[in-house]
């Protein structure tokens, strides 16, 4: 379920109408770029509408499409701006304008922790390839560290992932518990390294299976073990 409003500093924001689904929310390909999104079973289409025909003529036509829980509580947002209606039919409305969007899987990972559905690691193994960016993104959303570890020791297993968004989808979870984020490319990864992510530094990193992951990850592999170089982070090889 979905809300729609505009952007008008308020907190909670007003919503203007509930939609049931919307379509081409998300993408893999730029964080901001111009889209047409189809709304599906709008509540109120004719009030939609004229909200935003109305924001248009006033150079105001900006708003959010919210993701709401069952109590119509908002659990994450997608900003948008230059909204302009490009065409309706009966209670489906497609609108244009440049969209703040988040990968794919972004959505499918909130739905499945707003169902509390996420309750031991490795849900992530439920996503498609192409919609890990999503999960790893939902990760780093929902990241909520109280303290920081220091001087730990940890395991990796080669065999546990098959790619590098994998890779960070385990180190994640192996550092930081269930839908654990640190890192979700080789510099953000690296970020994490210098600390505010749950750790402040690891001792100790041994990689089970590791000539399993250099031939996957190929300069990857490489990239991170000068990393943990760089950091001083004693690599045990197995």
């Amino acid at each position: 379920m979905f809300g729609f409003s505009l952007d008008s500093g308020h907190h909670p924001p007003e919503l203007i109408t509930i939609i049931e689904d919307v379509k081409n929310l998300e993408s893999n390909n730029k964080s901001i770029g111009y889209r047409e999104l189809r709304l599906l079973n709008v509540e109120n289409i004719a009030r939609l509408k004229a909200t935003i025909d109305e924001a248009t003529i006033n150079y105001d036509n900006n708003g959010f499409i919210h993701y709401l829980n069952e109590n119509q509580e908002v659990i994450t947002y997608t900003f948008i701006s230059k909204l302009k209606v490009i065409k309706s039919k009966k209670n489906n409305i497609t609108l244009s304008g440049s969209v703040w969007h988040q990968p794919k899987g972004f959505l499918k990972a909130f739905k499945l922790f707003g169902n509390n559905e996420i309750t031991t690691k490795n849900k992530w193994r439920e996503f498609k390839k192409d919609e890990l960016q999503g999960w790893l993104v939902f990760a780093l959303c929902s990241n909520k560290l109280t303290e920081e570890k220091e001087i730990i020791e940890i395991i990796i297993d080669g065999n546990d992932f098959n790619n590098l968004d994998e890779f960070f989808c385990v180190i994640g979870e192996e550092i930081n518990g269930i839908t654990g984020y640190f890192g979700r490319d080789i510099g953000s990864f690296n970020d994490c390294l210098r600390g505010d992510f749950g750790v402040k530094s690891i001792s100790k990193i041994t990689w089970m299976n590791h000539l399993r992951s250099k031939k996957i990850l190929r300069k990857k592999f490489n990239d991170l073990v000068e990393i943990f170089k760089e950091y001083k982070i004693n690599l045990i090889f197995n």
